[in-house]
């Protein structure tokens, strides 16, 4: 039987086994293969090693889970979050064309056998080739995988509890009459220049980030430490707000990164561990008894930077932390905008599942970042150059359209005002001012508020540099995407 064969037999069940007999893997350095066993043995080095094979999922769509079983000796604690212990999927996007690589949670040390889990979603369209890596990268130690015990199966994802399926939300006279509001993500360091300059250009709305850290595993874990660092961040909001307020703007208030940060597969630590959501809670008090009083200025108390859950059996989901704020935050300061944020990053197509908070006067976040294979380009590593429009991939603004109508759906539903607290595309991005303008065009005639990322930041997103690649990135004071900025500021009342 042949391995294509085999794989379309196995897929008539729910889920198949991957028998080392029928499928041959490739040995790379530090790899050997003892039967049903494959061993990679980086001791010594940092070099790496891993074994790969080719299969086919069988035209798979939506959540899928991997398993194997393994046990390691001696692993060393990657420096990336992509290096370490790897059970890996490579694959191709059949709608983007993106190369996608999900993997399993890291683990390290000493660990007897175990079963790792790969989860991931492979998205609407049928998948089929899939290339599957085990093995360790940039750490040193030894680890055992066993190939007869490797399993995929469809998985359910985001099965969150849905409520208040028929809350609306009510909003203060001061907000529901409020001119549409157009600005950008401030610096993590704003001066009174940088307020001063996008007032200038038009601009009416600041996200002020309070940020360290970010997308770093098991940062921010000494609480005393976070506090202290959280104090000095709001002693410069306290300056913030009163540029803002001599400038005729406002300012959304981004608690960035929560005590904790994200634990190996991405998801933020407090999702599992009560002190650290805890101290969020605390948090958000202490911001909200500082800062109430100040709605002529405040947009709004943003709860939660993208915050990511893969699946719901967590003690505490993204919802659940930024209810419990919420409440904490009511309980203090009757008056401020709550903003909240949706799962997957505050990405649009979370909205299908986004459930409102029981709670007037919340507005509701997203983050613009699709297709991410075109704004991101270049971000991460080299990737080939990619347009917008493309109609080849069907890239253009219709398709943006289809993928914001969970949210213009969710805001009519429940009466909801929206956030766009970031959009962007990267500078050498081909065509990357057209995106913006599709975008910025999008958000005004659904009355969305919102802020670009990010302004006077690092020269990727700003939109005074030019240049093909970050090492030919150059100020030059103006170029095509800042003038679409521009020109969409002068909306603004």
């Amino acid at each position: 039987m042949s391995l294509w064969s085999f794989f379309a037999l196995a897929f008539a069940s729910a889920a198949f086994r991957l028998s080392a007999a029928d499928v041959e893997w490739s040995l790379g350095r530090n790899a050997a293969r003892e039967g049903d066993v494959v061993v990679v043995d980086t001791r010594g080095t940092r070099a790496g090693g891993a074994v790969h094979s080719k299969f086919d999922l069988g035209g798979m769509t939506g959540g899928v889970r991997a398993t194997i079983r393994a046990r390691g000796k001696g692993i060393g604690r990657p420096d990336k979050s992509y290096f370490g212990l790897k059970f890996m999927f490579r694959y191709t996007d059949p709608e983007t064309g993106a190369v996608k690589y999900p993997q399993a949670d890291h683990k390290g040390g000493d660990f007897d056998w175990t079963t790792l889990e790969l989860v991931t979603d492979l998205g609407t369209r049928p998948v089929g080739e899939v290339t599957v890596t085990l093995g360790l990268q940039n750490v040193a130690g030894r680890v055992e995988f066993d190939l007869a015990s490797f399993k995929v199966e469809p998985f359910a994802l985001y099965e969150f509890p849905r409520t208040n399926s028929n809350f609306k939300v009510r909003y203060p006279k001061r907000l529901a009459g409020r001119p549409q509001l157009r600005g950008a993500m401030l610096p993590c360091d704003p001066t009174e220049d940088d307020i001063r300059t996008l007032a200038s250009w038009g601009g009416t709305i600041g996200r002020f980030q309070m940020s360290r850290n970010f997308q770093v595993i098991d940062a921010n874990l000494d609480f005393p430490e976070y506090e202290r660092w959280l104090d000095g961040r709001l002693n410069l909001l306290e300056k913030v707000l009163g540029w803002a307020r001599n400038h005729g703007m406002m300012i959304c208030v981004d608690l960035h990164v929560p005590p904790g940060s994200i634990r190996d597969n991405g998801e933020m630590r407090m999702f599992t561990d009560k002190a650290c959501l805890d101290l969020y809670v605390k948090c958000w008090e202490k911001i909200a008894r500082r800062f109430k009083g100040n709605t002529d200025v405040i947009y709004g108390y943003d709860l939660l930077n993208e915050p990511h859950q893969n699946r719901h059996e967590v003690p505490y989901s993204y919802w659940d932390a930024q209810c419990m704020a919420a409440e904490a935050v009511r309980r203090i300061d009757p008056d401020t905008a709550i903003v909240m944020e949706a799962n997957l990053s505050s990405s649009a197509p979370a909205y299908e599942y986004m459930s409102p908070l029981a709670m007037h006067n919340v507005i509701y976040e997203i983050h613009m970042y699709i297709p991410s294979e075109y704004t991101h380009q270049g971000v991460h590593g080299w990737s080939p150059p990619k347009k917008w429009p493309d109609e080849s991939k069907g890239w253009n603004k219709e398709m943006l359209r289809r993928k914001l109508a969970p949210v213009v759906a969710f805001a009519k539903r429940h009466d909801a005002r929206i956030f766009v607290g970031e959009f962007s595309a990267i500078a050498w991005a081909p065509g990357a001012e057209r995106y913006l303008k599709d975008c910025i065009e999008l958000f005004d005639e659904y009355g969305w508020d919102w802020c670009y990322h990010a302004f006077n930041e690092w020269r990727g997103w700003n939109v005074e540099y030019a240049g093909d690649s970050l090492d030919n990135l150059r100020r030059t004071g103006d170029t095509p995407r800042k003038r679409v900025l521009i020109d969409a500021f002068r909306k603004n009342d």
